[in-house]
């Protein structure tokens, strides 16, 4: 079974544009939406320190958030140390179709963020040490509405929320002074509830009512290498590598429609992709109180592969390498400790482009930061995060220019045995 559309608002875009490819490529491309991963964008920064510094921690990480960014970087870590995380996030929604502006729409909620436990190993000559953490590492939740006006309007919007998760198994050994090694396993899991509705008329002006729901359950494999080299006592390098990732989605989709044609449609189907290796490189620079960090990485969605799920999976790869791009994530921070105080201030910047090229993006999505950390009791560290971002892009379909807005806040609270 061939795998449902994902963006059914969109789809006469994509056949719009499909027309205007030549003959031969038409027989060879799938429609692009058949191929439209959510996976592939909107990140979610593990960790209260990491979301307040822009998530610049190839190099910087400190805490047991380093499972995820860079598991060589554990080994700063030499006391016993739990932690868990509480996100909030608001989302808005603002359509503009034929300059003709709907009202902003607006979506809140509030979930775990993540959990860690990290375990130094004693040992006569380096340092060791093992860690276990669950992180929300990428957010499902979208909000989208569109109102044509008129005397007979179309409305219609999008509803998505669900989260990926994963579960890492790792640790970090020193290998000499200055350098460290790490190693992580990180198994997925996760659900993306999407749901498409419009209310429209037909041509005899009678109303039609139309709903489809989709739910994606997600499980996959992954996992990565880092290390870790302290050139200077001020200037630290990290490096991590990303295994590629065994994705699974078993997809559950249900259509309806109430009025002329009423129709109602229930469908199964399963398949199964790849991601490419990833890879990071991360610095930090550090001047008495002052902290600087910076990371870049790399991913080449063109070798996004599908292994099952498709009648012809060459046609569905010669897709994703027409649709997708490779991308580069730009992260930076800084973090000044007010020693009086026992208080670090935070800020960070970061930017996430979208590898689909399915939709025209005008803006892509980048994401201002700002964060601080209290010890309170020696024992008990709190940080806050928020992040504050924003992107712009197109849909042919409905001759719209959409802007959606991103707040989160986050708290992760760590608790060390000494």
């Amino acid at each position: 079974m061939s795998k449902p559309t994902l963006r059914t608002c969109a789809v006469a875009a994509i056949m719009l544009l499909t027309c205007l490819l030549s003959t031969s490529m038409a027989q060879q491309l799938l429609d692009p939406l058949d191929v439209y991963e959510p996976a592939t964008e909107n990140q979610f920064l593990p960790g209260g320190r990491a979301a307040g510094m822009g998530g610049a921690q190839i190099a910087a990480g400190d805490d047991g958030s380093a499972l995820w960014y860079n598991p060589a970087l554990l080994t700063r870590i030499r006391n016993t140390e739990l932690s868990g995380t509480l996100s909030h996030q608001r989302l808005s929604n603002t359509t503009a179709i034929l300059r003709r502006e709907s009202p902003e729409v607006k979506l809140n909620n509030t979930s775990l963020g993540g959990l860690w436990a990290i375990f130094p190993v004693p040992a006569e000559q380096g340092g060791l040490t093992l860690g276990f953490s669950v992180n929300r590492v990428r957010s499902f939740d979208r909000i989208f509405r569109y109102d044509t006006g008129g005397a007979f309007p179309t409305r219609a919007g999008e509803d998505e929320n669900g989260s990926l998760w994963a579960w890492s198994f790792g640790g970090g050994v020193e290998v000499s002074p200055k350098a460290s090694l790490g190693l992580s396993i990180d198994i997925f899991d996760g659900t993306d509830n999407y749901s498409y509705f419009e209310d429209s008329y037909s041509q005899f002006n009678q109303p039609i009512s139309y709903t489809h729901n989709i739910v994606d359950e997600y499980t996959g494999i992954s996992g990565k290498v880092g290390a870790s080299y302290q050139a200077s006592n001020e200037l630290n390098l990290g490096v991590v590598i990303g295994f590629p990732s065994s994705i699974t989605i078993d997809q559950t989709s249900d259509e309806f429609q109430d009025g002329p044609g009423a129709f109602e449609d229930h469908n199964v189907a399963s398949y199964k992709y790849t991601l490419p290796f990833s890879f990071g490189l991360g610095a930090m620079l550090h001047i008495e109180d002052l902290t600087f960090s910076g990371d870049i990485s790399y991913f080449d969605y063109t070798q996004l592969k599908y292994k099952s799920g498709f009648p012809d999976l060459t046609r569905a790869n010669m897709t994703v390498m027409e649709y997708y791009n490779d991308v580069l994530n730009y992260h930076i921070g800084a973090e000044y400790l007010v020693r009086s105080a026992d208080l670090r201030l935070r800020a960070g910047y970061f930017s996430q482009p979208i590898p689909f090229n399915g939709f025209p993006v005008e803006t892509e999505p980048h994401y201002f930061t700002l964060g601080a950390g209290v010890l309170v009791e020696k024992t008990f560290n709190v940080d806050l995060a928020f992040m504050t971002g924003s992107f712009e892009r197109e849909d042919p379909a409905i001759r719209s220019t959409e802007k959606y807005d991103t707040q989160r806040v986050l708290m992760t609270v760590s608790y060390r045995i000494k």
